[in-house]
């Protein structure tokens, strides 16, 4: 049976997460109720990440297989008429048989953005976090410079599966003053951009590490506070908030020498 690779865009507000639940909206299940509604029967999906509930994605990759042949053009067009508003495929292709997302990834990227002002930021709080006061970015930059390498991160978040290993290569961490392009014909958020790419991530990873970042940018830690987090193997730091998800942007998704990402 054909296989294809989707890149998907949503908006997570309304969503608790990616993974189908049984009584729960969710990506996945959107997208399944979809392919079901063009090709008879719900198809096995693979997924690059599970994304939390609220948490956002501009390059999500789904593997599917499917029961009849189509061209990737008229899939996405087909799957975009039966999917919700928030939820959209942006491309479409075929892929080898035995194409698995989430196994044949070799990085993966997450965005991070930190809105900081005094006042709120109705506009922009669907998809960042906006914190108050000034932002130490120079101590921010310091400290996600010790996020690079390969290291047990279970500091930082927990197994994606039971028994499994926390160790994790982050390939490169940085923090950017930017324009960010919230979501499709969206509002552009000036603000603080984490940006993290690693060959995979930990439940809660990306969070944590902007939980963290923002605390020494605050000045209530310094990067060797972070570097003494990192030092610990137990499970995650009770030192370590959690950022909101509505802040957090899977972007881009690594096979081979092809990197799948945000489309204009």
């Amino acid at each position: 049976m054909p296989g294809y690779r989707l890149t998907l865009e949503y908006d997570g507000t309304s969503f608790s997460g990616w993974q189908v639940q049984p009584t729960r909206r969710t990506v996945a299940g959107e997208l399944s109720a979809a392919l079901a509604t063009l090709d008879g029967t719900a198809p096995r999906i693979t997924a690059a990440g599970r994304t939390d509930a609220g948490a956002h994605a501009h390059g999500q990759v789904a593997g599917v297989t499917l029961t009849r042949s189509w061209d990737p053009v008229r899939l996405r067009a087909a799957a975009n008429s039966v999917l919700p508003d928030d939820v959209a495929v942006v491309d479409a292709a075929v892929e080898v048989d035995g194409f698995d997302a989430r196994r044949d990834a070799v990085d993966r990227v997450y965005k991070y953005v930190v809105v900081s002002r005094q006042v709120r930021a109705p506009v922009t709080q669907r998809y960042s976090w906006t914190v108050r006061g000034p932002l130490d970015t120079n101590a921010m930059r310091d400290a996600a410079g010790m996020l690079a390498g390969r290291r047990d991160f279970a500091a930082l978040g927990g197994a994606t599966h039971p028994q499994g290993d926390t160790v994790r290569t982050v390939h490169e961490a940085s923090v950017e003053r930017s324009l960010f392009p919230a979501g499709r014909g969206g509002p552009s958020i000036d603000a603080l951009i984490i940006t993290v790419r690693a060959d995979a991530f930990l439940r809660g990873m990306m969070r944590a590490i902007a939980g963290a970042l923002v605390k020494v940018g605050q000045r209530r830690a310094t990067p060797a506070w972070l570097a003494d987090v990192l030092a610990r193997t137990e499970r995650r730091s009770a030192e370590v908030t959690l950022a909101p998800a509505r802040g957090l942007h899977q972007w881009a998704v690594t096979y081979g020498t092809r990197t799948v990402a945000r489309t204009a």
